[in-house]
C-alpha cells in the first residue's frame, strides 16, 4: 500500500470514519492513522507538533494533574531565568497560561532521537489548553531537555528547548522560539533531576500514564531503540542502569 495523503477535510473526515469503524488489518491502519497524524499536525489539532514528532521516539508518556502546580512553577522559573529577555508576546502568552486559575493541560514525554548523527535522550515538559476560538486547535508550551548519549551512556544536560505555540491560523512557526546549549541555571539543572525522578517513579503508576490505542500506529511512540548502560529516565526490569544525580528530589515529594 503506497502511502497515504490527506489534502482537503473530505479526506480527513473519510479516514476518520474509517478508523472508527475499527475494521480495518492494524497495517492499513497504520498507513490511515499516520496520514491523519499528518493532516491535524499540519493544521494544529489536538496535541500533535513537528518538534516531538520527526525523527523522535516516545518511550514514555504522563499527564500532568492539578497536584502538579510545584512542577509548573519550576517550569516558569527556568524560562525566566534562561530567557530574561523574553519578549513581550511570548512572555504574556506564558504568565496567561501558567499562571491562570484555570489549570492547562499537561504532559511530559520522555523520548530518544538522533540529531546530527548525536544520540539523546530527552525529556519534553509540555502545557497547553484548547485555543478559545477553536475547539479542534491546541495552544501549546514545550520546554525540551536533553543529554547526549555515547556508547550507551546518558552524558548529562546538555541542552535546552523552548517552543511557544499558540495557535496561529496565519502561520505554521511557532510564535517564539529558544535553544541554550549547556545550560547552567540552578533551576534549569533541578527542573532535569526533578523529571529524571518522575520518569522512574511514575513509570508504574497506571493513574499517570498516558496511552492511547492510536499510539501504537504512530512511528513516534514506542519502545526504547538502544541499550543502555546508564539513562537518566527509566530503563524497563534494569534499576541499576540509573545514572544517578546529586540533586534528584525524595521520592516521596512526587509520588
Amino acid at each position: 500500500m503506497t502511502k497515504i495523503i490527506l489534502t482537503t477535510e473530505q479526506d480527513y473526515q473519510t479516514i476518520q470514519a474509517e478508523l472508527n469503524a475499527g475494521k480495518k488489518p492494524s497495517k492499513t491502519l497504520r498507513f490511515m492513522v499516520q496520514a491523519l497524524e499528518n493532516y491535524r499536525q499540519a493544521r494544529k489539532y489536538g496535541w500533535s507538533r513537528p518538534w516531538n514528532k520527526y525523527g523522535v521516539v516516545n518511550f514514555q508518556s504522563f499527564r500532568l494533574n492539578d497536584s502538579d502546580a510545584e512542577l509548573r512553577q519550576l517550569a516558569v522559573q527556568v524560562i525566566m531565568a534562561e530567557w530574561p529577555q523574553l519578549p513581550d508576546a511570548p512572555r504574556h502568552f506564558i504568565d496567561e497560561l501558567l499562571n491562570s486559575a484555570t489549570k492547562p493541560l499537561g504532559f511530559i514525554f520522555f523520548q530518544e532521537y538522533t540529531d546530527n548523527g548525536q544520540h539523546f535522550e530527552g525529556v519534553v515538559v509540555s502545557y497547553g489548553r484548547i485555543n478559545k476560538d477553536s475547539r479542534r486547535h491546541r495552544d501549546r508550551l514545550d520546554l525540551i531537555l536533553e543529554s547526549p548519549v555515547s556508547q550507551g551512556i546518558s552524558t548529562g544536560l546538555a541542552r535546552l528547548r523552548i517552543y511557544v505555540d499558540p495557535f496561529n491560523d496565519e502561520g505554521k512557526e511557532p510564535l517564539w522560539q529558544g535553544h541554550i546549549d549547556k545550560p547552567i541555571q540552578s533551576d534549569t539543572q533541578r527542573l532535569f533531576a526533578y523529571l529524571a525522578d518522575l520518569s522512574w517513579v511514575w513509570a508504574e503508576d497506571k493513574s499517570r500514564i498516558w496511552q492511547h490505542w492510536i499510539t501504537d500506529y504512530i512511528d513516534y511512540f514506542g519502545p526504547r531503540q538502544w541499550v543502555m548502560q546508564k539513562s537518566y529516565f527509566h530503563i524497563s526490569g534494569n534499576p541499576a542502569a540509573r545514572a544517578a544525580l546529586a540533586d534528584t528530589p525524595d521520592e516521596n515529594e512526587v509520588a
